[in-house]
């Protein structure tokens, strides 16, 4: 089985890339309300 510190670092990784994918995904919306159509594009890829 993989070490409980690998574990808890991997972890940690993937909850902060989960995080910045979500707050991308909200400025995108954010941008796309606000009509900034290329920011939102930007923002969403």
């Amino acid at each position: 089985m993989i070490d409980a510190r690998v574990q808890n670092a991997l972890n940690d990784q993937l909850n902060a890339e989960f995080y910045a994918s979500y707050y991308y995904l909200a400025m995108s919306a954010y941008f796309k309300e606000t009509d900034f159509d290329g920011f939102a594009t930007w923002m969403h890829s």
